[in-house]
């Protein structure tokens, strides 16, 4: 195989020549550029002389095709006779064309495959929507969520946790809010899912730093104007209330309301609609065929958002580990019932959550029913039931609630106390009482307490606790 000697200057005879300064490089370097042309049509026909013997005739063949090229390449056609020369090749047949005047194109590139190439794939434009957990991922409490799409953010939900037992000295454990403060001017507002403290509890130490516009149903706002008056925000904050089925626009995203089954009243769910698609984010819920209080769970809506489509669901899964199904609140009335026919003799004491309204309701008809008075104990349980009372979620009948400094008047087998501490929360009346603590209730045999909730994952041992330091007082726990 024949080629250019890249470090060897050659003469006109085809002899070496030796190297001459950096002038005389030059002068050589530009030789081989001239003459790189006929070099290489002489090379071609000495290799095919060897293959086919017939390399004389192809040689001066290459010879006079690289001579012609040179002049037509150094020959400059007058502008009349270039352009008849054009018409001529124009009009000639596509056959007799000379090839040697037409360059040949450069091959387009090859796109590269992968999704947006597929056939039968358009390439998507739409915007990306993130979603960034501050809190309430893997844990109970502190649930808060940013989304974003474009240039507009949104908050839902702004929770607060219980600490846990080694957390000495520290009342309550909120989320981080760097993101939010680096953020500022890009959030649109805070819509909340629902009244529990998981859910709104941090909302007071949110507000405190940034001006946000929150929404909520009428419930929810509620209790966050209760908790706002405790810091001394209730003026200085706009609230929006909204109901199920409602839609509000925060930016490029549309926020629909959904009702949804919850252990509180006014719960929903949300359908965030942004133009990178349809996220459905449910807060927490429950599918109740047969409420004791409101309506069912919308399933209706849900069907609708997917047959719609949906980019994603962010889903409540506490307890979604556990087999089977969770039962109707209905059936909870059965259970009272058969529960105060076994403490017919002893004082009832039931904990719950305080924002239960529809399981307090029950307690109180089941009282009535047994002929007993009902009181409450513990902060959140009193301020929860008296705006459930306000707003017309708790029907009291007349004579039924008593103040908890009455109890002392009555037989132990008239009164029903209703009290916060099913979870074994450290400052709560039931841990209180089990400690022998609370200033107005003292427990011991006679007494007969029910637990009505399940744990929430993560408090089983500190409900443990309490239990324990019950019994050894002497009283009756069902839980």
């Amino acid at each position: 195989m024949t080629g250019k000697k890249q470090n060897s200057p050659v003469g006109r005879n085809g002899a070496e020549k030796p190297r001459t300064g950096a002038g005389g490089e030059a002068r050589s370097s530009l030789f081989q550029k001239a003459a790189a042309p006929k070099k290489r049509a002489q090379s071609r026909a000495k290799g095919r002389q060897g293959k086919n013997g017939n390399g004389k005739a192809e040689a001066a063949s290459a010879q006079g095709a690289a001579e012609s090229h040179q002049k037509i390449r150094r020959k400059r056609q007058p502008k009349g006779e270039a352009a008849s020369l054009k018409q001529k090749l124009a009009a000639a047949p596509a056959s007799v064309r000379p090839s040697v005047l037409s360059a040949p194109q450069p091959a387009a590139p090859k796109a590269r495959a992968g999704r947006q190439n597929r056939p039968g794939r358009k390439a998507s434009k739409k915007p990306p929507l993130r979603a960034y957990f501050l809190g309430g991922l893997n844990e109970i409490g502190k649930n808060l969520t940013v989304f974003e799409c474009e240039d507009d953010m949104i908050i839902v939900d702004c929770g607060m946790a219980f600490p846990d037992g080694d957390m000495l000295g520290v009342d309550m454990v909120i989320p981080d809010f760097t993101f939010i403060e680096r953020n500022v001017d890009k959030i649109r507002g805070v819509v909340l899912t629902h009244g529990h403290e998981d859910h709104i509890g941090a909302l007071p130490f949110l507000l405190k730093r940034f001006n946000f516009p929150i929404y909520g149903t009428r419930f929810t706002l509620a209790l966050v104007d209760s908790k706002l008056k405790e810091h001394g925000l209730q003026n200085k904050v706009r609230a929006v209330m909204v109901r199920p089925g409602d839609h509000i626009r925060l930016g490029c995203m549309d926020v629909e309301f959904i009702h949804v089954n919850h252990s509180i009243p006014d719960a929903v769910a949300l359908a965030i609609h942004s133009p990178a698609g349809t996220i459905v984010h449910t807060g927490d819920f429950k599918i109740d065929c047969t409420p004791t209080m409101g309506e069912m769970i919308d399933l209706a809506r849900f069907a609708e958002l997917g047959k719609e489509g949906v980019l994603a669901m962010f889903c409540d899964s506490t307890n979604a580990e556990r087999p089977g199904y969770t039962k109707s609140e209905s059936k909870v009335d059965d259970s009272f019932d058969r529960l105060f026919q076994l403490a017919e003799k002893d004082r009832i004491i039931i904990a719950t959550f305080a924002s239960n309204v529809s399981r307090v309701q029950q307690i109180i008809n089941c009282a009535v029913k047994y002929g007993r008075k009902v009181a409450l104990s513990g902060r959140s349980m009193v301020n929860v039931m008296t705006i459930g009372a306000e707003m017309g979620y708790l029907n009291v009948p007349k004579g039924a609630l008593i103040d908890i400094d009455q109890i002392s008047r009555y037989p132990k087998e008239k009164i029903v106390l209703v009290t916060t501490g099913s979870q074994g929360e450290p400052m709560s009346a039931l841990t209180r009482m089990a400690f022998a603590d609370h200033r107005k209730v003292e427990v011991g045999p006679g007494d007969f307490i029910i637990i009505s909730a399940r744990p929430i994952p993560g408090n089983e041992k500190t409900i443990g606790n309490v239990i324990d330091e019950l019994m050894k007082r002497g009283c009756k726990v069902i839980y």
